[in-house]
């Protein structure tokens, strides 16, 4: 709803405004915190780790004139990036009726000699097997023995000028190269290209990973924006997955595994653990195995560093015996997640189950599944190998299962997932969250900041599980008024949420952060779902001079459960009315700068705070 009454401006506030336009504008799209002055300058590469594989159409279509303007494009962006056995690893496959590897990953460490390889590929024509190689770049470009590095993020660029032989075909070998943990960008040339296919090839949002061109000679136009997404990408994150939860792997130990196997998985176990953040106030990992009978290897509160974890984890040894799927799930929720093993009330609760086989009572493996989800615990499934039940798994995981259920053709392929289950591990640490943006439209602001407002909040979600077992976002603005963009739920993906967070207008006027506080108590969380977390974060000039009205609703919402986090904008902000207004400890909800950019990295910081909110 919209307020009935339109506030009148109250004028211009010169030196503010002098101030908001002489701050340098940085361009923010989605998660991309790279300008494209990056690609511009030339001066300062992209200096992380990353393993990057160009897989370039050299089809009859593309012509050799075309395709000597295809590899300077990939020379250009190479000279982006920071080169290096510990920094960017540039690989480059060509295909057409087949595939080959012309340049390694692990070929050329000098920028130089790199660009001079990929200067000298030779152009083949043929056919357009597209699905033989992404295939050919997963399976082959991204082993280690092409100098792919476990640890490091995967991308794909995949640069074509038309319709592929088998559009299933590819799709199919697609979805192999993302479930491998590969990231996928698609560059279509000319007017003979499937948009859909192209699309489909494309990793999650288009608008990041999906560009066209008109020809190839436009390809130029288009070097710094993917050099700057790509760069994005791979920019490091804090180590380690730092919100708290508690983890509990539950791992098959039957006859059909195998004691090669079962060391296979440990290690896959162990390199999991790797990858968060352990601690009394960070995670928690036990294990269970079952066979015949299902045994506690270790409870949550065992171990508490990550090397304690791992040398437990690969200590476990082998048994074999039946597949008792079920009398494992059921200890699991019963057992592992009780205060006795070391449980935290409160915290996030997430179940790995790891098996190569049919259950022994496949009736009560999804019962005991569903009492699990019933409890709370957010259950991943993952089925090894071609003697899974493919409907049992699916039954055991959580929704979507898309997210919570992974396969892998053997054991040896557990490590091409690793990464993909981290990342979604790590997503369920949100649980239920019902988080709403107030955000200050008032003339104090101005529209070029309160654009600004809206890139931060459209950023954070495209970094948080949008769904209705997870995070759901609702919008608010306030001046004199308060008025809702859209309520918390109103939307299912994140992706809707975006498209509405741009539609926002600006519109000016005075400022009223009492009543907006008041509002969003009142109007926002009342239909708010059961046990999920609620979450304001108000984003505010803080030039209201309404304290005693601010404050005391600031208080009221504080008392009815809600965490408020306040983030001030601008150089004129009051700390010390922030802290007032704002959720303890202080020093995780409450931000503020004399500048607006430097906000947008403060994105992961949020993202902790919340989860752990």
């Amino acid at each position: 709803m919209h307020e009935s009454e339109k506030c009148k401006p109250i004028g211009l506030y010169n030196k503010l405004e002098v101030f908001f336009s002489d701050m340098k504008v940085l361009s923010v799209f989605l998660l991309l915190l790279v300008t494209h002055t990056l690609g511009a300058k030339h001066t300062k590469g992209c200096g992380t780790k990353a393993d990057v594989v160009f897989l370039l159409d050299s089809s009859g279509s593309v012509g050799s004139s075309n395709w000597q303007i295809m590899l300077k494009f990939v020379q250009d962006v190479i000279n982006i990036f920071t080169i290096g056995k510990d920094d960017v690893q540039v690989g480059v496959d060509v295909f057409s009726a087949g595939a080959s590897t012309p340049i390694k990953l692990n070929s050329y460490y000098s920028k130089t000699q790199l660009m001079n390889a990929v200067k000298g590929i030779a152009y083949s024509g043929g056919g357009t097997a597209t699905n033989i190689g992404i295939s050919h770049m997963t399976t082959t470009s991204f082993s280690s023995s092409y100098g792919s590095r476990s640890n490091v993020p995967k991308i794909g660029i995949v640069v074509t000028d038309g319709k592929s032989n088998s559009k299933s075909a590819t799709l199919s070998a697609v979805n192999a190269t993302k479930s491998a943990g590969i990231l996928l960008f698609a560059i279509g040339i000319g007017s003979s290209i499937d948009s859909s296919e192209l699309k489909g090839i494309a990793n999650d949002p288009d608008s990041d990973f999906y560009f066209t061109v008109n020809d190839f000679k436009a390809l130029k136009s288009i070097e710094s924006s993917l050099a700057s997404k790509a760069c994005t990408i791979f920019t490091p994150r804090p180590t380690g997955c730092n919100a708290g939860a508690d983890l509990v792997f539950l791992v098959d130990n039957s006859g059909s595994v195998g004691s090669t196997n079962f060391q296979t998985t440990l290690k896959f176990m162990s390199d999991i653990v790797d990858g968060l953040d352990i601690g009394k106030d960070k995670f928690q990992v036990g294990v269970v195995t079952f066979h015949t009978p299902v045994k506690a290897e270790f409870n949550l509160d065992k171990y508490q560093s990550k090397k304690d974890i791992k040398n437990a984890i690969m200590s476990i040894k082998y048994e074999g015996g039946g597949t008792n799927t079920g009398a494992a799930i059921k200890y699991l929720h019963s057992t592992s997640f009780s205060h006795a093993s070391g449980h935290r009330p409160g915290h996030p609760m997430i179940g790995i189950l790891i098996t190569d086989g049919y259950s022994s009572n496949k009736a009560q493996t999804r019962e005991e599944a569903r009492n699990a989800r019933l409890k709370g615990i957010k259950m991943f499934s993952i089925g090894v190998g071609s003697s899974v039940d493919a409907t049992e798994i699916q039954s055991v995981a959580s929704e979507p299962k898309s997210q919570f259920v992974f396969t892998a053709a053997n054991f040896n392929l557990l490590k091409s997932i690793k990464t993909l289950v981290l990342s979604k591990a790590c997503e369920a640490c949100w649980g239920k969250t019902d988080l709403v943006f107030v955000l200050e439209d008032s003339c104090h602001v101005g529209k070029q900041n309160f654009q600004k407002m809206l890139d931060i909040v459209e950023d954070l979600v495209q970094e948080v599980p949008v769904g209705k077992g997870n995070v759901q976002v609702g919008v608010n603005t306030f001046r004199c008024t308060a008025s809702t963009e859209f309520q918390v739920g109103k939307y299912k993906k994140g992706k809707d949420i975006i498209r509405a967070v741009n539609q926002i207008k600006y519109t000016g006027g005075k400022v009223n952060t009492g009543k907006a506080i008041e509002y969003t108590r009142k109007n926002s969380f009342p239909g708010s779902r059961t046990k999920a977390k609620k979450m304001m974060v108000i984003l505010t000039n803080g030039s209201d001079k309404g304290l005693s009205k601010t404050l005391g609703e600031a208080q009221k919402a504080k008392n009815s459960g809600i965490k408020v986090m306040v983030i001030g904008i601008g150089s004129h902000t009051n700390q010390e009315l922030f802290k007032e207004m704002a959720t303890e400890p202080y020093n995780k909800y409450v931000f503020s700068d004399s500048s607006f950019d430097p906000l947008r990295n403060m994105r992961d910081v949020l993202i902790q705070r919340k989860c752990s909110a």
